[in-house]
């Protein structure tokens, strides 16, 4: 190793370990670490705690003796050299050791630096060509029992054949499981029609003696007097005197494949019809050169190409610039679909046109070739209507959601207009009453007092409430005074942090429905604050620029998971809001974040469909 040895001795004797190590150290060897253990319990945490190359192990120890201390340290030991230290009374259980898996046995009394040295080096490379025979012998058997061949090996110069596995039982019937096959067994079971070609063929391969491969196809009689096709293949091993000695294959059922083969065959010429006659423009093109190599009559007539054109074209030649690429990737590895669940490309036909397809596509054998074949699907003025119909949809859309909310702002006009000029004039006047009747001074005065005290709460609350029904004099005081008004309203009943910035707005060029909107939203944002952040700090920004009017609420409050399902409307309100101006709104939050709200307006609605 490039880094030294790292060797573990388990000795209970200072004296023998101190020999020990000793020797160790003046072996020669490159030595990175040494490490000791008085009982197996300490050796096992020690390997369990560190990387050791090598042991040396007494088998006299406090918890262990003899083959036990061996085949107590034997779990944690599976891929490390151990070599044995014994004294001459313990060869016998030294060798018994070794027989259990370990790789040496050293006499202590005839212990030297060399011969210490020598054991190690060799124990360590016994060790590693046993575990590669073990890896090996492990890969074989996987590979054994995941294929479903049979695997055979024969012996040419004793002319036995030995059956690896239970395949060849599995597959033929025959109850021969790692062993010898009966003799002549194999050439009694071909067929008699195909006996003789195979066996012409396999010793002609053999005797020529320059071949390393021999296959064929036949049938097979099973068990049960069933034939079967099978494809049988056998590679040859030669002496150093080029002599064959062995030859090691597999034996494949292929009956399924061969009843597939003909069905394809009788298939084949319906195949054709089908391509030929598909309604849908079709072809087949090469994956390596793109090239177009079979076209249907559909496609001719759709891309105006004679037949003689379209075998010149490459798919690039149909594609846009780049799409072509694309295309092949998206083979490899799916593109994300459109809105409708679909991949949409681009073709040009013969006068230079474009076409919105979509392609379907499914790998092919194409005379020994793999190639890819497109059907074709013409989706040009579907795509229009569709696009037309949308674009309606969207309208109309907007037309009731402005149509809604121009209701909704009539409703609370009115509802406010209601609560400020009757129910408040009727409680004002209660109040009058109320105050000439506190001249009184008799017992009830405490409870006359405590009215006037509820109607005045509730004066309070209806003023509040006409405030939040009605945008608060939006043409008297202003869009800009309004949110100041609102967040002064705010802080009366909440102690929070506010800081509004706002520029670029001339309030003379916004009209009335955008002042209203703009207004709305810091109020549903800001209401969101109240109800659910539990925030102390609020940032309110508006600015304009060019055509677009830019509104930010942010707040350090608890913020929440969008993911999850909201019961409010408020958020939705905003987005309805947004949407006539044909703008866009971004929420940023996470839980323990806060929430930052951003919406773009355009200074313009969505024009009106004429």
């Amino acid at each position: 190793m490039n880094n030294g040895l790292t060797i573990l001795t388990i000795e209970d004797n200072p004296s023998d370990l101190f020999l020990l190590e000793h020797m160790l150290k003046s072996s020669g060897l490159a030595i990175r670490q040494l490490y000791s253990a008085g009982c197996i319990r300490e050796a096992y945490a020690l390997l369990a705690a560190r990387e050791v190359n090598v042991v040396l192990l007494d088998l006299t120890l406090p918890d262990s003796f003899g083959i036990h201390s061996f085949i107590y340290l034997k779990p944690v030991v599976q891929k490390i050299p151990v070599i044995i230290l014994t004294g001459l009374s313990d060869t016998n259980i030294a060798l018994e050791a070794i027989k259990e898996g370990a790789q040496d046995y050293l006499v202590k009394g005839d212990l030297t630096d060399s011969l210490l040295a020598k054991a190690i080096q060799y124990s360590m490379e016994r060790k590693r060509t046993l575990e590669h025979l073990r890896e090996s012998n492990e890969r074989f058997n996987t590979v054994v029992k995941a294929t479903n061949d049979a695997i055979w090996d024969w012996d040419l110069v004793t002319n036995k054949i030995f059956i690896v596995g239970d395949t060849y039982k599995n597959l033929f019937g025959y109850d021969i499981v790692d062993t010898n096959s009966p003799e002549h067994l194999w050439e009694s079971i071909i067929h008699p029609e195909d006996r003789e070609r195979v066996l012409a063929k396999m010793w002609r391969i053999i005797r020529d003696g320059r071949s390393t491969k021999w296959e064929d196809e036949y049938r097979l009689r099973k068990s049960n007097g069933e034939y079967v096709y099978v494809h049988d293949r056998g590679h040859l091993i030669y002496s150093v005197e080029k002599k064959p000695m062995r030859m090691i294959g597999a034996i494949q059922d292929i009956t399924n494949r061969k009843k597939a083969e003909d069905s394809i065959r009788v298939s084949e010429e319906k195949y054709r019809q089908i391509f030929y006659k598909n309604p849908y423009p079709t072809w087949i093109f090469d994956l390596d050169t793109l090239r177009i190599v079979e076209v249907n009559d559909a496609a001719l007539e759709k891309y105006g190409y004679e037949k003689t054109d379209f075998s010149e074209l490459t798919m690039r030649d149909l594609h846009p610039p780049g799409e072509a690429d694309l295309l092949m990737a998206s083979i490899r590895e799916p593109l994300p679909l459109d809105g409708a669940g679909r991949k949409l490309w681009h073709h040009k036909n013969r006068a230079g046109a474009l076409m919105i397809v979509e392609i379907t596509s499914h790998l092919i054998d194409y005379y020994g070739k793999m190639s890819m074949q497109v059907i074709i699907n013409d989706v040009t003025e579907r795509i229009r209507l569709e696009k037309e119909l949308a674009l309606q949809q969207r309208l109309k859309q907007q037309q009731i959601t402005e149509v809604v909310l121009g209701a909704q702002e009539r409703e609370r006009f009115e509802l406010g207009q209601e609560l400020h000029d009757n129910i408040n004039q009727i409680l004002a006047t209660s109040k009058l009453y109320l105050d000439v009747a506190l001249e009184d001074k008799e017992p009830r005065m405490d409870l006359l007092a405590k009215s006037r005290g509820n109607i005045s709460m509730a004066i309070e609350e209806i003023r509040k409430l006409s405030h939040e029904l009605v945008a608060p004099s939006l043409n008297d005081l202003g869009l800009v005074q309004s949110i100041r008004e609102l967040i002064r309203s705010i802080q009366m009943v909440r102690k929070m942090k506010f800081r509004l910035t706002i520029s670029g707005i001339d309030e003379n060029t916004l009209i009335q429905e955008q002042k209203i909107t703009i207004y709305r939203i810091f109020q549903e944002q800001l209401n969101n604050i109240l109800k659910h952040a539990q925030a102390n700090k609020v940032v309110l920004e508006l600015n304009k620029t060019k055509e677009q009017i830019r509104l930010r609420v942010s707040d350090d409050g608890k913020g929440f998971d969008l993911r999850a399902r909201r019961k409010g409307v408020g958020l939705s309100n905003i987005m309805s809001r947004a949407e006539l101006y044909n703008g866009r709104v971004d929420i940023y939050t996470s839980p323990g974040k806060g929430c930052r709200l951003e919406v773009i307006l355009n200074s313009k609605a969505l024009p009106e469909q004429a």
